[in-house]
């Protein structure tokens, strides 16, 4: 339950903010029900660069709706934020033109109740190192966002407290005088320097993305720029010189990020396309049994599977609670078709928008697997069709289900699957029609099984197809990679002190 709060804190900040509730027990009133007054406002304050407009950004890098303002000519700002609004792995962004200053402001928390008085903030306080919103506090902010982008990891994931913790170890390191850090903060300051301050056109492309999802030098600044980063002593800056300094500096600080151990982010994707290819190179028709309507689109079912250490069952731990087991199960729509949406709409994992591949993000119970040893198995198959449709001409194939082990593979503390909708030759459990050339043998099974033969004797046959696993994203028969999760960030609980 600590975790699923402590996620929820940070869904609610990467958003907007988590509001104080008006409605407060009447203690100081006679009537105990009366509406007491809002909370008192929060200011933010502190220095930038003159004449720049200044907004804060939440943790997926977009700025928060009204929390904005504008430095005057002494680079002076302030910005006003409602005594119920809190913020969690945020940051300031000062523009000009196409100049940006960054700094991150690790938490700002709400008012404690509607008596405190109004307060204001300082930047200085709220984000280590950021005297002002400068190139400091920008080198700062790329150093942890390309940190964090090499863990696999969004800002959205980091804690205050390690953000809080990272950020003064790497202003200490700057003012040491390390080498490598001090690399990067010339690239910054190169970038800084040519980025053109005087560009209103259209929407002017800002040099840097802290959200972790891409390169946090954006070839689009690049590209859209009047004149290239060139400065003395480094050459041109280009995305490339920029990844290498960040890798460079990456091996010289830690970023300590604790992931919650009891649960995981689980990314189910699939692609409804006519014309890919199973994993017998063979062409996928989806429509084989769910008819194509307009207006349909995907759905995922399932439920914990029969083969899961279950702690009720007997299963020494860990295991699942009787509870972890109707948890998850209702997550995955307990076996109820077209009820548990999928999106293509560039969130719940999905990494583009409307581009035939649906996806959906569950934190399941998850605990580490060594080996072959059995984690936790969730069976799951996709339909297509209409909210409340049943399984006819909605189901992808009947009598089967796919199944998966939650098992972090490649160690992103994720667990991403991507099927073909209808492809019968990947994690399909009863008929599998991957052939034995391809690795098939007719039958799926978990790592940990001992397959039999007619004999009664163990056989060869380990079509073990059950866990996360790079794959074809493109249908050509050629395995392209791991797939994509949409940004999806782990999930991670405080950091003990130590």
């Amino acid at each position: 339950m600590f975790v699923r709060r402590w996620m929820g804190i940070l869904s609610c900040a990467a958003l907007t903010a988590c509001a104080v509730d008006g409605l407060l027990i009447g203690a100081l009133t006679s009537q105990s029900h009366e509406r007491m007054p809002p909370p008192a406002p929060q200011t933010i304050a502190g220095l930038t660069t003159a004449g720049a407009d200044v907004t804060v950004l939440g943790s997926d890098g977009h700025a928060l709706n009204k929390l904005e303002g504008s430095a005057d000519g002494t680079g002076a700002f302030h910005i006003d934020i409602d005594g119920g609004t809190s913020l969690q792995s945020a940051a300031l962004q000062a523009r000009l033109g196409r100049k940006q200053f960054l700094a991150l402001l690790p938490q700002l928390p709400a008012q404690p109740t509607v008596l405190a008085p109004a307060r204001t903030f300082d930047v200085a306080d709220l984000s280590p190192g950021a005297a002002r919103v400068d190139l400091t506090s920008t080198t700062l902010a790329v150093l942890i966002a390309g940190k964090l982008r090499s863990q696999g990891m969004t800002l959205a994931a980091a804690s205050a407290d390690s953000l809080s913790k990272t950020l003064i170890a790497l202003d200490k390191g700057l003012l040491a005088g390390n080498p490598q850090l001090l690399a990067v903060a010339d690239q910054v300051a190169c970038v800084l320097t040519a980025a053109d301050a005087t560009a209103t056109s259209g929407t002017p492309e800002l040099p840097f993305d802290i959200s972790g999802v891409g390169p946090t030098l954006r070839q689009a600044f690049l590209d859209q720029n009047s004149k290239s980063p060139t400065c003395d002593g480094i050459g041109t800056v280009t995305a490339a010189s920029f990844l290498a300094a960040l890798d460079d500096a990456n091996a010289t600080f830690a970023f300590d990020a604790c992931f919650a151990s009891d649960k995981i982010e689980v990314v189910l994707m699939t692609a409804l396309k006519v014309g890919a290819k199973d994993g017998n190179c063979m062409a996928i028709d989806p429509y084989v049994w769910a008819s194509n309507v307009a207006g349909k689109v995907v759905f995922v079912t399932g439920g914990i599977h029969k083969d899961s250490k279950i702690c009720s069952k007997g299963a020494a731990p860990p295991c699942l609670s009787d509870a972890d087991v109707d948890a998850a199960t209702q997550a995955l729509g307990n076996w109820v078709p077209n009820k548990v949406p999928m999106y293509d709409d560039g969130t719940h994992g999905d990494s583009i928008a409307g581009d035939g591949i649906w996806s959906i993000a569950l934190a399941l119970p998850y605990w580490a697997v060594v080996g072959k040893d059995a984690g936790v198995r969730i069976a799951y198959k996709f339909t297509f069709g209409a909210p409340g449709q049943g399984w006819t001409e909605s189901e992808e194939f009947p009598g089967n289900q796919r199944l998966l082990e939650l098992v972090d593979v490649n160690g992103d503390h994720r667990v991403s699957r991507f099927d073909w909708f209808a492809d019968e030759t990947s994690n399909k459990d009863k008929k599998n029609g991957l052939t034995p050339d391809h690795g098939g043998c007719g039958v799926l099974t978990w790592p940990s099984d001992v397959v039999l033969g007619a004999d009664g004797k163990p056989t060869t046959c380990a079509q073990t197809d059950v866990r996360e696993r790079p794959v074809d994203l493109d249908g050509d028969c050629q395995v392209d990679g791991w797939p994509p999760v949409g940004g999806v960030p782990p999930l991670t609980i405080p950091c003990p002190s130590k």
